[in-house]
């Protein structure tokens, strides 16, 4: 589910913005359900105030010449109307004196009023004359009660019986059920939440609609477009911006589809033309390199044939300078003999067919370090072969490679006290590498010991036509891969050869 919420935008637009409804929505039902209830109250509270004073209007000349028994008629009466009240009449030390309930007179008022507020409201009233502030409430057996009081100032015709400097004679206690109230107010609060839920799919409904068909379907649509843009483009096929009417966001974008579609067309084909005469190049030039030195064979065997034949057969009569000069023609024709032979296996790299298979690292390395074992023993070389990964590629090409490189370390390593060479894989650079503490050289010309005929050393010093190290890099790139070195002149170099991996050792 949440999988294909991330995957739609419609879908989580739509999820933040019923939360957010339903947010605002239960925000609303929650402040009208408390402001109802403190609106409830407060107006109970007034018309209990207001019940109050009628009372004691109605009780106030009983009260003042003596007549009990028409207060406490009156009380019955008012029961008789409302049942949910409770009214208590009590003097100035809170015992209560009339009420609608008959068993509670004589009785202390704080014996039928839990509430300790309340209480102590009545308590400051009774001294002070001064009504509370507003209402009380309580629960009492599950029910709730709202508590208002009123008190009983000492006037004018009550100073027969009472005396003059007496402020206040007692109090009006009305004690009023809520229940049927609250039930309004819930009521009013299950139906704010129906309405509430009701509203919220309904807005769902219409917001998925709007989306749908203002969001979702163009944007399908450009999904579409932008899924075939390449196969159109590979095909060859044409591709014209599409019409657009919309003027929004979706609009701009679909616009800038289409311009950049156009675009990608032109410089694809353009690119796709570019790369067919290249590689006609390209293709022109490696027959050209690999048919002029075929051809330089013939011509160069001659050289070399009949500077033997001079040499062998007339020697006696050839002075040492005339001798000297044919050895210098022999070793150029043996040496541009070379050169021609890496050409051809340079230019072979680039138009072999690749064999792609798994190729374990150290049985394509062994034989090659047993082609130098001879060497090895007798320069006294260390060689490491470390755990390497296998490989995909082509083990032609790959004993190519990995001999240049060994071929390299013991020929850089040569004058070398005690020569070693590690051949190993760096798990941080995800790479194989084969090391060496030979002559090393400067990073500098790092990019031109990768190019064909590039040599940072003198023939008379090292042998060799300079081309093996771009041989390397050839088939590095024909696997998708490549090769860099890092180096210091004086303590040796390490190449790294990035290529497919199998699995890491």
């Amino acid at each position: 589910m949440l999988g294909y919420i991330r995957k739609s935008l419609s879908k989580k637009f739509l999820l933040v913005m019923m939360a957010s409804v339903a947010l605002i929505m239960l925000g609303v039902v929650y402040l009208t359900y408390s402001f109802g209830t403190e609106e409830m109250l407060r107006s109970m509270d007034i018309s209990n105030e207001e019940t109050a004073a009628a009372i004691y209007a109605g009780i106030k000349y009983p009260m003042s010449v003596g007549d009990s028994g028409a207060v406490q008629r009156e009380l019955l009466a008012i029961n008789e109307i409302v049942k949910d009240i409770d009214i208590y009449i009590c003097d100035s030390r809170g015992t209560i004196k009339f009420s609608t309930d008959k068993s509670a007179v004589k009785a202390a008022l704080d014996s039928h009023i839990p509430n300790k507020a309340a209480v102590s409201a009545l308590q400051k009233a009774l001294r002070s004359g001064d009504a509370p502030v507003s209402g009380f409430t309580e629960e009492e057996a599950g029910k709730n009660y709202l508590i208002h009081i009123h008190a009983i100032l000492n006037e004018e015709e009550c100073f027969r019986c009472h005396d003059r400097g007496k402020k206040v004679l007692g109090a009006i206690v009305s004690r009023k059920a809520t229940d049927r109230n609250y039930a309004a107010i819930a009521n009013i609060r299950d139906s704010l939440l129906m309405i509430s839920i009701v509203g919220i799919f309904a807005i769902i409904a219409i917001t998925q609609a709007l989306l749908v068909r203002l969001v979702s379907q163009p944007l399908k649509a450009l999904l579409k477009d932008i899924k075939r843009l390449p196969e159109q483009i590979s095909k060859g096929d044409f591709v014209s911006g599409s019409a657009v009417t919309r003027e929004d966001q979706i609009g701009a974008l679909q616009n800038a589809f289409g311009d950049m579609a156009v675009e990608i067309y032109e410089k694809s084909h353009a690119i796709e033309m570019s790369n067919t005469k290249l590689e006609q190049a390209y293709l022109e030039l490696e027959s050209f390199a690999y048919s002029v030195s075929h051809d330089l064979r013939a011509p160069l065997r001659n050289i070399d044939g009949f500077s033997k034949i001079l040499l062998d057969e007339y020697a006696p009569t050839l002075d040492d300078r005339a001798k000297h000069y044919l050895m210098r023609v022999r070793n150029g024709t043996e040496r541009m003999s070379l050169l021609i032979d890496d050409m051809l296996a340079f230019s072979r790299i680039g138009r072999a067919e690749l064999q792609f298979k798994r190729i374990n690292c150290a049985e394509i390395i062994k034989p090659v370090l047993d082609y130098y074992a001879a060497e090895s023993e007798k320069r006294k070389v260390s060689v490491i072969l470390q755990d390497l990964p296998d490989i995909n590629g082509d083990p032609v090409l790959m004993q190519s490679l990995f001999a240049n490189f060994i071929s390299n370390a013991f020929k850089y390593s040569r004058n070398t006290e005690q020569p070693e060479i590690v051949i190993g894989y760096d798990r941080g650079r995800k790479a194989i590498f084969v090391k060496d503490n030979g002559v090393g050289f400067e990073m500098k010309y790092h990019d031109k010991v990768f190019q064909v005929f590039q040599r940072l050393h003198l023939p008379e010093e090292y042998e060799g036509t300079g081309i093996g190290l771009a041989i390397v890099k050839r088939i590095a790139e024909r696997h998708h891969g490549r090769v860099w070195a890092e180096s210091e002149p004086g303590k040796g170099a390490t190449f790294y050869i990035d290529l497919p991996i199998f699995k890491e050792v």
